[in-house]
């Protein structure tokens, strides 16, 4: 069976290659390989920089869409909307400045600073929707907001660190 699977191994090798054997680099090489991938690690680093605006924006858009569950019925549809309107303007004017588009791999570069924001809107929805008064809504909105700015500063911040010092995501 191994010799069965080396065969395998060997045939696809050559396949992905155009029908050229695989090349063994030296060892040279392949440092002089793995020095070019951290080099344009520390290039997207450079390139993933978020304006000031996107996490304060992000943070209001977040903040009204937590805030929309309280409001009547018609009005949440058209808050939700809006929210989702500024969500996707928020990402295509990012896409635009740094010609970077969203991916999950950016998220496991900064895990921990994700899921606690995630974590804290969904908290707030379960808030925000259980207790059904005003005042509570609006503090909990005003929390949703400076989250997603403190946390989405240190989420970059994370990212940016992971990518030029060459530290990988779990």
């Amino acid at each position: 069976q191994r010799l069965a699977m080396t065969e395998r191994d060997c045939y696809l090798s050559v396949m992905e290659n155009n029908g050229e054997p695989t090349l063994h680099p030296s060892p040279e090489e392949a440092r002089a390989s793995l020095e070019d991938v951290r080099r344009m690690e520390a290039d997207l680093a450079d390139r993933m920089v978020t304006p000031w605006w996107y996490s304060t924006g992000l943070g209001l858009v977040e903040a009204l869409m937590v805030s929309s569950m309280a409001f009547p019925d018609s009005v949440r549809a058209l808050a939700l909307v809006i929210g989702l309107a500024g969500l996707g303007l928020l990402v295509r004017s990012y896409q635009r400045l740094t010609g970077l588009g969203m991916s999950n791999q950016y998220f496991a570069l900064a895990r921990g600073w994700s899921v606690a924001l995630v974590l804290v809107i969904l908290v707030a929805f379960g808030v925000v929707l259980l207790v059904d008064q005003p005042l509570v809504t609006a503090a909990t909105a005003v929390v949703v907001f400076v989250a997603t700015v403190v946390l989405g500063r240190r989420a970059d911040t994370a990212m940016r660190y992971r990518l030029r010092h060459g530290v990988r995501a779990r």
